[in-house]
């Protein structure tokens, strides 16, 4: 894997690990990589499902065959990161866990053909690492699916530790870079944010080109706060990658000729048996059309492959977390194998360090420990209070807020947010941001006191009022002598729309005179109970249909804008995007309801979203007056987080 833009170099030390420095923190802070990964270990377990104490058992699949030295190496892992009770089970390679995975899910039909093994070839290519497995499968006795598992062999495989998907990232992260530097002027260092930036847009563009022949993609601000453009071809990017593609291919020919040699497909009477019947792959890496097409191109050349099942598809019947899947059953056929003999636990082998080596990293691991512990304690507060900032910005847009003192509040906010930025908050503790937190609460409640008091009437007078209206709602349901809630009649079409019409008006009735969230919520009632009769339609001609999914979109749209209307509810710009979300889904091209999606969503603060709903508004409805209104608040909110965030990392980078 490419590690240049690291803030971290690395060497090897005499005790056979790899020390990393940190080339950024005063002094240049060490880790070794066994502190690392120790860390590492630690974090699986603290997140896992396992109860803290219970006993841990491990299986640790690697790359390429091992020499068994992995057992001291997870000992010394396991006890820099204070793992009590675990026990190494085993230790597969990649390609026996693969192997186990696949045979869990080959689909073996029942009427196989006696007990002919199928011969598959699996390309794994993940980010920093290619496993290539030729697995014979032997489908169970009887040829019975779900009653057994197939058996499985591993005839051949190869691997390459160092070729995955981040070394073709790392072509185009270097012609790029020597791009920019020719235009600009400025070389990219690789161990900086700047290179960390160029990094992450070429992952993105290879991504892009794994589906479309030419693609473009941004490294924002990246030379003096100038987004960079970079754009390429497939063909482009290709020839860039021509090295990996050729290791890629020697990998897969060096492969295949072994299973050709072990199998003797020359031999007449083993040709069927040798040849390949299916090729499976998996792995971000195996996205790549070039991946593919090498893949190809080495099954068509093979004599224990050919042309045919080169032009055949890949199979996808393995995932991500094959390689983990299979490890973890193998451990635990090895648990119950050892059970099942009576073998008592064995002690874990000695580790690679000294004691007072080891109680060092176990100190520091501790202490990084803490450290992160507090971060993230700073980071819940700072959010809070971030959080607290942007809601009391909107309080002036709700209901009642006229009575909000914004002479007051704005000024308060404003200064709240410059110091959020500051660099007295970036080394602010905990304490000192709690106390901010309070701080500004108190200085926020004095200057919306008239509001908080007007709100709360409101909530008051809406409770007595529902408990009026489901009093009097009980007693239309007894009068009537019928349930809503029970209703399941099977009635005629033409009965069952005059009660949806007939619901429908009475919401709109209040809906027009309403003027407190308390009618608003009577109509909204209304609107939901024709909604739920028009679920209660059967039997329906594509006429019908019709008329009824018409009436399903005014009644979503009706709901929306209710829920637009009842702000003292914490859910009700959720609420009222679930209408809209409704109603587009009978009609994506509704304008009404890509406007109030793009309403509440402005509301919510999820502006880029809001964007792309009044992008589609502006195509559908040129003319609409309301649609560049609400258009110019949306990009001014996402003018002012831009210009937030880079302030913010101004002064967090230099």
């Amino acid at each position: 894997m490419d590690g240049r833009h690291w803030q971290w170099t690395a060497a090897a030390a005499d005790d056979g690990s790899v020390q990393m420095c940190d080339v950024e923190s005063a002094g240049g802070k060490t880790l070794s990589s066994v502190s690392l990964l120790g860390a590492l270990l630690g974090k699986m377990r603290a997140t896992s499902y396992v109860s803290e104490g219970a006993p841990l058992s491990i299986a640790l699949p690697s790359i390429v065959a091992t020499d068994g030295a992995e057992a001291r190496a997870v000992s010394t892992l396991a006890d820099a990161a204070a793992i009590g009770g675990w026990k190494l089970v085993a230790a597969p390679t990649a390609a026996e866990a693969l192997g186990v995975a696949l045979a869990r899910k080959w689909p073996f039909a029942k009427a196989d053909e006696g007990t002919r093994p199928r011969l598959v070839l699996i390309l794994d290519m993940g980010a920093s690492s290619t496993v290539v497995a030729v697995i014979k499968l032997t489908p169970p006795l009887g040829g019975e699916v779900g009653t057994a598992e197939a058996s499985h062999e591993v005839v051949a495989t190869g691997s390459d530790p160092f070729l995955g998907a981040a070394l073709f990232d790392a072509k185009l992260l270097d012609h790029f870079a020597a791009q920019i530097a020719a235009k600009y002027g400025e070389g990219v260092s690789m161990a900086s944010r700047r290179g960390l930036r160029l990094s992450v847009a070429t992952e993105r563009l290879r991504k892009l080109l794994s589906t479309m022949k030419e693609a473009s993609a941004t490294a924002e601000n990246l030379i003096d706060g100038i987004d960079v453009p970079l754009t390429a071809t497939r063909d482009e990017f290709n020839e860039l990658c021509s090295e990996p593609l050729a290791r890629l291919r020697t990998l897969l020919d060096t492969t295949l000729a072994s299973v050709a040699n072990a199998m003797d497909v020359g031999a007449d009477d083993t040709a069927a048996s040798a040849a390949l019947n299916a090729v499976e792959m998996v792995g971000g890496g195996c996205r790549m059309p070039c991946v593919q097409q090498v893949l190809s191109e080495a099954l068509a050349a093979s004599a224990a492959a050919g042309e045919a099942i080169a032009a055949e598809k890949p199979g996808a019947k393995l995932d991500d977390s094959s390689i983990a899947l299979g490890a973890a059953i193998i451990g635990r056929r090895a648990i119950e194998a050892a059970a099942a003999a009576g073998e008592s636990a064995v002690p874990p082998p000695a580790g690679l360090l000294a004691a007072d080596a080891l109680q060092a990293l176990i100190e520091q691991e501790q202490a990084f420990a803490a450290q992160d512990a507090a971060a993230a304690a700073k980071g819940a507060v700072r959010n809070e209070l971030e959080s607290y900032v942007l809601d009391s910005r909107n309080l002036s847009s709700r209901k009642h807020g006229e009575k909000v003192d914004t002479a007051k509040l704005n000024p308060l906010l404003d200064a709240t947010e410059e110091w959020i930025y500051s660099d007295e908050a970036e080394a602010a503790t905990v304490d000192v941001l709690q106390a901010k937190l309070q701080e500004v609460k108190e200085q926020v409640a004095a200057a919306t006191s008239a509001y908080a008091a007007a709100v709360e009437a409101d909530k008051l007078a809406e409770e007595k009022a529902l408990e009026v209206a489901a009093a009097a709602a009980a007693a239309e349901r007894a009068a009537n002598g019928e349930d809503e809630d029970h209703d399941q009649r099977k009635l005629k079409f033409p009965d069952r729309l005059r009660m949806v019409q007939k619901n429908k008006e009475e919401g709109t009735e209040l809906f027009k005179g309403a003027v407190d969230v308390t009618q608003f919520r009577g109509a909204c009632a209304r609107y939901n109970k024709a909604l739920g009769h028009c679920a209660k339609f059967v039997d329906l001609s594509p006429d019908q249909k019709e008329e009824v999914n018409a009436l399903k979109l005014s009644l979503n749209l009706n709901i929306a804008m209710c829920w637009l209307k009842i702000t003292d509810a914490e859910n009700h710009l959720d609420q009222a995007i679930r209408a809209c979300d409704e109603a587009i889904s009978i009609d994506g091209d509704c304008v009404k309801a890509l406007f109030r999606r793009a309403t509440a969503r402005e509301q919510k603060g999820q502006y880029d979203d809001a964007k792309a709903d009044l992008k589609k508004c502006a195509e559908l409805a040129p003319d609409d007056k309301a649609v560049p209104k609400l258009m110019t608040r949306v990009e001014a909110q996402i003018a002012r987080q831009k210009a937030k965030e880079k302030k913010m990392y101004g002064k967090m980078f230099g």
